[in-house]
């Protein structure tokens, strides 16, 4: 089974990788033909100024003018000089009356649209798809000049390796529409983009796609780098997983070894009456600390401890080191109750309830007793069975706290059907003390008022300053549990405090 898993991880990440490489292959493209798009509208503005340059700098011409050798060389010269236009003429009556050669160009079905002042662009279309001619002209009085202008092939604008992988698209929304480009593909596209261009004449889109081929061309990791990535990833996978798993397995008999070398230990937050000052008790606090005098912090192992089952045999050896404390040091200290923490588990059977009825009939509390705490964060799977044996734990003379009221699976629930003496508010509540137009402060005031009606005890947990301690007081809030009066303290300096 657990070599099914490493195969299961491997081939799922290594798929995984797979995808990652194509979808930065992907980016990459959509990358470089945004790039291109780009390049082509500003390709065709630099053909349309340059070109219409060149045709505006040509002399003016009056409707009557007739071709002339000097005029025609005029043509060639400026033909010859220019970087886009191939051919120009003069036009009149939808005739060429002059020109610079002799090319035959079909003017019979062009589609011009003004571009400026005196100046439109006009396209004729030769009877396909992938071929086209631009034209520019020059209106004057009667007459006009046109030049025929170099046409955008793909390859004139931008670096293209395969054949015919790369189309265009350029279209004027004016009246008349003029559309034009190239069509140099059957199948889909994979990679386009499109540039708009506004001017006070026409709204220029220029749309640039490319197949198949052309993400290929473009494609900076190939398939032998998808596959090496795939499998680099896979084998990280299978390694992090394995550490992981050791790592679990590790903690798992770690912590078993710290219940059996007694390493689990309590530390003990006093819980203060602010009337009196005098403290009234103590929440009971496992640490970890490991046989080589390392603290492990509460965080790094409880929450293992309780998925694991590990809880149950944790809390017997605490309660065990706190009946031995009370013993060992508690003869002098004013009566107080102990709350350790449980959870739905200790409620499931009568285990837990045996263990807490020989403490109890031994005499070894003394002037103490014990108390439980349980948080609404972990729900009761059996709310009946729970009930009934903490009726039999009630019986012992020990009563049950709710503590993080407010935070979890229902707190008038726990209350209503659990027999619950106190709630304890958590101190996510009572940091917003002195906080305007803040929700949990609203309901820190609904769960004292809550308490007050049902004739609860309460207690605040993390008391820090002397704000919240007055806040709370004027509430009728006494019992204290915080930095404000403790923070955790060992045994020996716990029942210390309890005596200063």
């Amino acid at each position: 089974m657990g070599k099914i898993k490493y195969i299961i991880i491997f081939l799922v990440v290594f798929a995984l990788g797979l995808v990652l490489v194509k979808g930065v292959d992907r980016i990459i493209a959509n990358s470089v033909i945004a790039r291109d798009s780009e390049m082509l509208a500003s390709k065709f503005q630099m053909y349309i100024t340059e070109s219409a340059e060149q045709i505006l700098e040509m002399p003016r011409l009056d409707p009557g003018v007739t071709c002339t050798a000097e005029l025609e060389s005029l043509l060639k010269q400026k033909t010859f000089d220019s970087s886009f236009v191939r051919w120009l003429a003069i036009y009149k009556d939808n005739q060429v009356l002059c020109q610079s050669g002799v090319i035959p160009h079909d003017l019979t079905a062009l589609k011009a649209h003004k571009v400026r002042e005196n100046l439109s662009i006009a396209v004729a279309s030769h009877n396909t798809q992938t071929s086209h001619e631009l034209f520019l002209m020059r209106h004057m009085e009667g007459i006009d000049y046109i030049a025929s202008i170099t046409p955008l092939r793909p390859r004139y604008f931008v670096p293209v390796d395969c054949e015919r992988c790369l189309e265009y698209k350029v279209s004027l929304d004016s009246d008349p529409y003029i559309e034009f480009g190239f069509d140099n593909f059957a199948d889909e596209p994979v990679v386009y983009h499109v540039v708009q261009e506004q001017n006070p004449y026409y709204h220029a889109t220029f749309e640039l796609s490319g197949n198949r081929v052309f993400l290929e061309q473009y494609s900076q990791l190939g398939w032998r780098v998808s596959v090496a990535t795939g499998i680099v990833l896979g084998l990280l996978a299978c390694l992090v997983y394995w550490r992981w798993n050791n790592h679990q397995i590790s903690l798992d008999s770690q912590i078993k070894r710290g219940i059996q070398r007694g390493e689990f230990i309590p530390y003990y937050q006093p819980i203060v009456d602010s009337s009196t000052g005098m403290p009234v008790g103590a929440e009971v606090l496992v640490r970890w600390l490991r046989h080589d005098n390392r603290m492990i912090p509460p965080n790094q192992f409880i929450p293992f401890a309780e998925a694991r089952g590990h809880i149950l045999p944790m809390t017997t050896s605490m309660l065990n080191k706190v009946i031995n404390d009370i013993q060992l040091l508690g003869g002098q200290s004013p009566p107080l109750f102990f709350s350790i923490n449980i959870v739905p588990a200790h409620l499931e059977n009568d285990d837990f309830y045996h263990q807490l009825q020989e403490i109890v009939e031994s005499g070894m509390l003394g002037h103490h007793r014990l108390s439980l705490e349980i948080t609404e964060r972990l729900p009761i799977k059996d709310m009946t069975l729970a009930r009934q044996t903490l009726d039999k734990i009630y019986a012992l003379g020990i009563d049950l706290k709710l503590d993080d009221a407010g935070t979890g699976y229902g707190c008038f629930s726990y209350v209503q059907h659990l027999g619950i003496s106190t709630l304890k508010i958590d101190k996510m509540f009572v940091d917003t003390i002195g906080q305007s137009h803040n929700f949990n402060g609203k309901t820190l005031d609904a769960i004292i008022s809550f308490a007050n009606e049902s004739k609860l005890h309460v207690i605040a947990e993390g008391v820090e300053t002397v704000e919240q301690q007055g806040y709370l007081g004027e509430l009728g809030v006494k019992l204290i549990q915080g930095y404000y009066y403790s923070k955790p303290l060992a045994a020996e300096d716990f029942f210390k405090f309890t005596l200063a």
